[in-house]
């Protein structure tokens, strides 16, 4: 089914003119949008509870002890390099 907008110029008078999808690409593009209007996120029951349940994994407290002590060992590479060279001889 094709889609008409009603068009009003002096040559074409009250004429239906087809809508293409550049006409619907150009039309969400440059609209114009109110900034002071405020922005409402309508959810369904189900999108809401995913919704929720990613943030909080994403934003959950992780704590890891074991882990953080391996990232932050401290490591001295010359008494490394020493032992090597005890081994070799």
């Amino acid at each position: 089914m094709k889609e008409y907008k009603l068009v009003e110029t002096q040559e074409a008078g009250n004429l239906p003119a087809v809508v293409n999808t550049w006409g619907k690409i150009k039309s969400l593009l440059f609209r114009e949008i109110d900034w002071n209007k405020p922005i409402v996120l309508e959810l369904t029951e189900k999108e809401e509870k995913v919704l929720t349940e990613v943030h909080d994994f994403l934003f959950q407290e992780v704590k890891f002890p074991e882990l953080h002590d391996f990232f932050f060992k401290e490591i001295n590479i010359f008494n490394w390099f020493k032992k090597k060279d005890n081994n070799n001889n």
